[in-house]
């Protein structure tokens, strides 16, 4: 059964209704490989792949979540690898400029994220990011939400493999950048044939390791009584940056640490009490907001413009520090891109292997054996697609180096879009004619702020030596 949204029955008052029915997905598992495919069948968001494949049996069901479980989730979601740039945006930015740009970053996805479920409510029955871009703009927005998100995807993993390489040269300086590169496909390239539930527990990794990342770093710049890499002793900062050429960088490194609103519908969805979700939201973000802050005026304090891509990298060749910490920081680095990299890359995987499944060829090749034959086929097709798609993303890692130029376009050009530009365009398209003019002109005023953001941004990204 197709889904079929209606935006005729929309009234003007401020109960917006639109209907739809949703298929059920009854069909029932099989032996082989290709079972877990089955729910990519239409464009689907990541919250959406992901949740669908944890989905437990009816009766294994878990609890909706509570008021804390979901501020940790939300928190979870927010708080990554991205961390790690944010003192090299206020370098890059200033402290005036950077300082503005953090504020409404953070204000602007705070917004963002509480009209997403505004719009979540004007189509009963929707759950995730992709649900939301069919309610407002039909299949249309729904295909090109799930084409964006596949985008993105490609370039975390990019950036983790960036991210991966970069710590495996702090570690082993004697690693040439093409070796450490290569290196990265040897560690990734198993665990992305793990099963989704065993690779779950990375995203606790995640945060955890980001938190113990900020201890580290304060406790470095609190250790040492002399620059550089001192907080007592702080190096010299910039109120305004002396290359103005370098701000367009800090707008994707900063967005980058705000973008969670692809689970934000989730995590709504999920809530025991869904009227305690903008409470929710505004603790995770003073929760995160805490965070970032704290690593982006520590480490541009320690070290001002010689603050480096990754703030790790510091701390790898400055003496004076405690080296057991240092070593500990530096493989939270690489640990964390390896068990991240399968989970981020699970979706796009399934994406890849349906469309080419979908060749009439592959698929009489795939189906035209025994079952014992067929299962070893699919298991062989499973593995080319997954190590071609590794093999793409950790060239274009080699072809397009720098982590701060992966992470500024992924913030600039995805970011901005999935966290402030399509939500704000969702909202107005449901609700145009039940919110007031000065909500629309301060929707309009974020909008237009975002799109030159982004814009500016994603130009700047590609330029070399900008």
């Amino acid at each position: 059964m197709q889904q079929v949204y209606s935006r005729e029955n929309i009234n003007n008052n401020n109960d917006v209704s639109i209907y739809k029915t949703i298929s059920q997905r009854t069909a029932p598992a099989t032996t082989t490989t290709t079972s877990y495919l089955e729910p990519l069948s239409r464009h689907a968001t990541v919250a959406s792949v992901i949740s669908e494949q944890l989905k437990l049996p009816p009766q294994q069901e878990h609890k909706k979540s509570t008021f804390v479980q979901s501020v940790f989730n939300a928190m979870n979601v927010l708080i990554g690898v991205g961390i790690l740039a944010f003192p090299l945006a206020f370098r890059y930015a200033g402290w005036l400029i950077g300082g503005t740009i953090f504020c409404f970053c953070a204000i602007g996805t705070n917004y963002t994220a509480k009209i997403l479920a505004r719009s979540l409510d004007a189509a009963p029955g929707a759950s995730t990011y992709g649900d939301m871009g069919m309610a407002a703009f039909g299949e249309r927005g729904r295909a090109f939400i799930g084409g964006l998100f596949y985008v993105e995807l490609a370039t975390m993993g990019v950036a983790m493999v960036t991210l991966l390489g970069d710590g495996l040269q702090a570690l082993y300086p004697s690693l040439d950048f093409v070796t450490s590169r290569i290196l990265c496909f040897c560690l990734m390239t198993p665990f992305e044939f793990l099963s989704l539930r065993k690779l779950s527990v990375a995203s606790l990794f995640g945060i955890i390791s980001c938190v113990l990342l900020m201890v580290i770093v304060l406790f470095d710049g609190l250790s040492k009584t002399t620059q550089p890499g001192s907080l007592w002793d702080p190096m010299e900062t910039e109120l305004l940056p002396s290359d103005p050429s370098r701000i367009p960088l800090s707008f994707g490194l900063m967005m980058a640490g705000f973008a969670g609103h692809a689970v934000f519908p989730a995590i709504y969805r999920d809530m025991e009490n869904p009227k305690k979700y903008d409470q929710m939201v505004d603790i995770t973000y003073v929760l995160t907001i805490a965070v970032y802050a704290l690593m982006a005026v520590s480490g541009y304090l320690m070290f001002g413009s010689e603050t480096m891509q990754e703030i790790t990298q510091n701390l790898a060749v400055t003496e004076g520090y405690y080296k057991i910490f240092n070593s500990v920081a530096l493989w939270l680095v690489v640990i964390t891109p390896i068990a991240k990299f399968a989970l981020i890359m699970n979706p796009l995987n399934v994406a890849c292997e349906l469309w080419i499944q979908a060749k009439p060829v592959i698929d009489r090749w795939l189906v035209s054996s025994s079952e014992t034959v067929m299962q070893w086929k699919q298991t062989f097709f499973t593995a080319t697609v997954r190590l071609s798609v590794t093999t793409i993303l950790v060239y274009i890692a080699v072809v397009f180096p720098g982590f701060d130029r992966v992470m500024s376009l992924l913030g600039a050009l995805f970011s901005f879009g999935i966290s402030v530009i399509f939500p704000l365009m969702c909202y107005q398209r449901l609700y145009a004619n039940s919110i007031s003019v000065l909500r629309t002109c301060i929707n309009v005023f974020i909008l237009a702020i975002a799109i030159s953001m982004a814009a500016v941004g994603t130009t700047w990204s590609f330029i070399p030596h900008a």
